[in-house]
């Protein structure tokens, strides 16, 4: 099977990895210093208290690619249409694509370039980030995969990309109810990464304020409500099966979004709590907590995105 990978970042360079090292036929889509080390020296990988490099296919041009028979999409949330117009010369008729991202809307954009047939919902439950260009860091538990068809069948397509997984080693699971696995998902990083990217704090110390823990459990409610009006029905217990999610991880675990604030990259907000005022405003929800966090994250997201702006208005 010839896979190819979008976003060679914690998602996509540790799943990208674990096939690389079993012998598959990995193509890297990345750009800058990450792909330039890739290149030079291949990928490093630390993950589970081992280390390894594996030599792979790395490139910032799709077309060097050609035609793949899985693509995994793992780009952030607000690269989603531009990586999809890219890597068109990567798609056939044949080609599955499946997404790893945050957000419930990817998939609908995904199918607005190359139709919903050939899109696999999926979602990633792993503590990794890139530490320094081609390297992976990957903490916590082992990294653990959620995947499946959008009508909910096993198909015979997802059960082989289960095996291709299921060999690489990687923990790997074939869901019937994708759209609940996206929802819970969708719920955790709210919470999580809106709560510890406002507060600046890794989430030991979220969950371990008593404030914050009640703050982070209501915009879980917040996402639960809405889910429930989009016609989802999650779990009657999503909300605390979420926070125990979020006690197993590593206290002095920062999510992706905190990261970016610190780092001054652009945050994925719009796919995560302002995603919610708009559902929210759009179904009738009420949804303040959500709503006080994507106003502020906005405004720091513009700082990044638009520093002349910034400037203009404190001169």
């Amino acid at each position: 099977m010839k896979i190819g990978v979008m976003g060679t970042g914690g998602v996509g360079g540790y799943v990208g990895g674990l096939l690389a090292r079993a012998g598959g036929d990995i193509h890297f889509v990345a750009r800058g210093k990450h792909l330039q080390a890739i290149q030079e020296r291949g990928l490093q990988l630390r993950t589970g208290g081992e280390t390894f490099q594996v030599m792979i296919h790395a490139t910032s041009e799709p077309d060097e690619i050609g035609p793949v028979d899985l693509l995994l999409f793992c780009v952030k949330s607000y690269d989603t249409e531009d990586a999809a117009r890219l890597m068109s010369s990567m798609v056939e008729d044949d080609t599955v694509i499946l997404t790893l991202q945050n957000g419930i809307d990817n998939i609908d954009k995904l199918g607005r370039y190359y139709g919903k047939h050939r899109i696999l919902g999926g979602t990633a439950y792993i503590e990794s980030m890139i530490a320094a260009p081609g390297i992976i860091v990957q903490t916590g538990k082992s990294g653990r995969i959620v995947f499946g068809e959008l009508d909910g069948t096993r198909s015979h397509r997802a059960e082989r990309i289960l095996e291709v997984f299921l060999r690489a080693g990687i923990d790997a699971e074939l869901s019937e109810e994708i759209q609940k696995v996206l929802w819970s998902k969708f719920l955790f990083v709210c919470g999580v990464h809106g709560v510890c990217t406002l507060s600046r704090s890794p989430l030991g110390l979220v969950l371990a304020c008593p404030e914050t823990r009640r703050l982070l459990i209501g915009v879980m409610q917040e996402v639960e409500a809405l889910a429930k009006a989009s016609g989802i029905n999650l779990n009657d217990e999503a909300v605390g099966e979420a926070i125990s999610l979020a006690e197993s991880y590593n206290k002095k675990f920062k999510c992706s979004m905190l990261r970016d604030l610190e780092w001054h990259r652009p945050m994925e907000i719009e796919a995560l709590n302002g995603m919610v005022v708009k559902l929210g405003s759009e179904l009738g929800v009420d949804t303040p907590l959500n709503e006080a966090i994507y106003s502020c994250l906005k405004l720091e997201n513009e700082k990044i995105t638009n520093p002349f702006w910034a400037d203009q208005l404190e001169d």
